[in-house]
């Protein structure tokens, strides 16, 4: 990665947020490092720039970039992961709020009408099977946990959006597509295509209020 691929990442959020906000804006030390850690470890620019629209058009006020994390790291996770995508060690996590964001993905899937529940049988399998491990591991094997929350998420995703009917799906795409279209001509196609998809995923995600596992 070099020195110019950052500065040409940075300088394209920079000016997406001063665009945004409809006045001069520049990067704090922390949100610089947060743009360089994005970059580096291999964060799509479009994800980072579809994510800050997503910030703004939730309601709050967006003055910062870190404001906009979530936002962005919710799209992140939406598509094909980053090499080293950025997120705290799950041992940080006690293994009760583990168990407890397990239990509440359990408890909207379980709940879906029989025909959406049947598109998420392999992530429920997967709960089942690290819910068992929680209960008997005082000292859980790490890295194979956080593969498996990663698993977890990944496979709620890729179920969400044929889980819906096919006219919300459609919508999702719709929706999508919009987000998207006023950073044409700003980001090649493939770029674009992915933070499409990558939207699409977690508006359907949203429709059914699924809670994610993996951000941990």
């Amino acid at each position: 990665m070099s020195r110019e691929d950052v500065d040409g990442y940075v300088d394209a959020i920079e000016g997406h947020l001063r665009a945004r906000r409809g006045q001069d804006h520049a990067l704090t030390p922390r949100d610089f490092a947060l743009a360089k850690g994005w970059c580096e470890a291999g964060v799509p620019l479009a994800a980072v720039l579809v994510g800050i629209d997503r910030a703004f058009e939730a309601g709050g006020r967006v003055s910062s970039l870190a404001y906009c994390r979530r936002f962005v790291e919710e799209l992140v996770a939406s598509g094909p992961r980053p090499q080293a995508r950025p997120s705290p060690a799950p041992e940080r996590v006690p293994l009760p709020d583990l168990e407890q964001m397990l239990s509440a993905l359990l408890e909207r899937l379980t709940a879906l009408r029989p025909g959406p529940k049947a598109c998420f049988e392999p992530p429920l399998r997967k709960i089942a099977e690290v819910r068992d491990l929680l209960a008997v591991a005082a000292r859980p094997n790490w890295d194979y946990l956080r593969g498996k929350l990663r698993e977890i998420d990944d496979d709620v995703s890729a179920a969400a959006l044929q889980a819906l009917p096919a006219a919300d799906a459609e919508a999702c795409r719709a929706e999508a597509a919009r987000a998207v279209e006023r950073h044409r001509g700003r980001l090649d196609d493939a770029a674009l295509s992915d933070a499409m998809a990558r939207f699409a995923i977690q508006r359907a995600r949203e429709r059914f209020a699924l809670p994610r596992v993996s951000l941990v």
